[in-house]
């Protein structure tokens, strides 16, 4: 009876310290540079989506599509980095680029498609209308691109102290 209650108690630690055990099957990086790379990848394929997305030469259908495009991107992108573990248990990294894709996607969505939408009335409407229009215009074009120049600043502070942290230095 004695053997079978100690059995018993060493098989409930032997058990609950293997449910201890980090089973955590998000990706790893061996190396920080590997892991910087990883994320600011995924920051310039948002970039270049965002660009097309604002590309008015090619017209406002294209740019529409390039929006949707953009939102695709953006959640393929928070999929893919929700999937990695942080360096070294550092996430703050993965963390801004978390939200700067957030804002790329609400970019996507919502501000450049009613700036282009905007923009395609400007474009149709008479030279009466588009004095009207013109500063409403510029007005949205500057604040997308101000706040654009806000969020990917964040990136560059983080990266920038994720470097110093991790000892490596930042390409321009």
């Amino acid at each position: 009876m004695k053997f079978g209650f100690i059995f018993s108690a060493v098989s409930a630690l032997l058990i609950a310290a293997s449910c201890n055990v980090k089973n955590d099957s998000r990706k790893s990086f061996d190396e920080v540079i590997e892991y910087n790379d990883f994320i600011v990848d995924h920051i310039n394929a948002l970039d270049s989506a965002y660009i097309l997305a604002l590309e008015t030469d090619n017209g406002i259908d294209y740019c529409m599509k390039k929006c949707d495009s953009l939102v695709d991107v953006c959640d393929k992108t928070t999929s893919e980095l929700k999937g990695i573990q942080p360096f070294d248990g550092d996430s703050s990294l993965t963390m801004q680029a978390l939200a700067y894709t957030q804002f790329m996607r609400n970019n996507g969505e919502k501000d450049i498609k009613n700036f282009l939408k905007l923009l395609d009335t400007y474009e149709n409407a008479g030279l009466e209308e588009q004095e009207k229009l013109v500063g409403e215009v510029q007005t949205m074009a500057e604040s997308i691109d101000k706040n654009y120049d806000i969020e990917i600043d964040k990136v560059n502070m983080v990266q920038e102290k994720f470097a110093k942290k991790h000892n490596f230095t930042v390409l321009k």
